[in-house]
């Protein structure tokens, strides 16, 4: 009875560690003009757990905007360009900048203010090694003096099969030795005849 609570333990723990990041993340992203600089200013919530998300790797890249752009646009309707698997949009980015965190779920940087025209911001998500998730929307520049706020949708990301498996190695060696010592010590436990 014990050994079966265990297991139902342990496959919850393996569900909650599949899907644990695998939601929609919600990014608000606000550009603003300074003097020389354009702020980026990022708010990154769960879609649907609403918490803040901490610790990302992020980056913020802009595009010139394209053709091929535009086709995944269309693609993405309203929600913008929104995709999973590959970082990389077509075409070269102007400006790769990493977004450092400055509050819990806020993230920060700046880029040298680029050429007026239409491009695309992206923001590029690889916190999960072997993951990644880019979304983006196009903007013009030069930007109104009260800035342009953007919202984006990263999409859910999927674990590759090694790096889960890797994973679940890595909870199931330490709560496998775990049971051994509680058995170890159970055996110890009982009346000699």
């Amino acid at each position: 009875m014990i050994f079966r609570g265990l297991l139902l333990l342990l496959g919850t723990a393996f569900v909650g560690v599949a899907w644990g990041h695998a939601e929609p993340v919600q990014v608000v992203v606000v550009l603003r003009p300074a003097v020389d600089r354009i702020e980026v200013e990022a708010q990154m919530v769960g879609g649907v757990s609403t918490l803040p998300i901490r610790g990302a790797v992020v980056e913020a890249r802009l595009y010139p905007r394209s053709p091929e752009l535009d086709s995944l646009l269309e693609e993405g309707g309203e929600q913008g360009i929104s995709r999973a698997g590959d970082p990389d949009l077509p075409g070269t980015p102007l400006v790769r900048v990493p977004l450092i965190e400055s509050r819990e779920g806020g993230y920060h940087a700046t880029f040298p203010v680029p050429e007026p025209g239409e491009y695309f911001i992206a923001v590029v998500d690889t916190t999960f090694k072997g993951e990644a998730a880019v979304a983006a929307k196009p903007v013009k520049f030069p930007l109104p003096a009260s800035g342009t706020t953007l919202t984006l949708e990263l999409p859910e990301t999927s674990t590759p099969n090694r790096y889960l498996l890797y994973a679940l190695l890595g909870l199931v060696l330490p709560a496998l030795v775990g049971i051994g010592f509680a058995l170890a010590a159970r055996g110890d436990r009982k009346p000699r005849d």
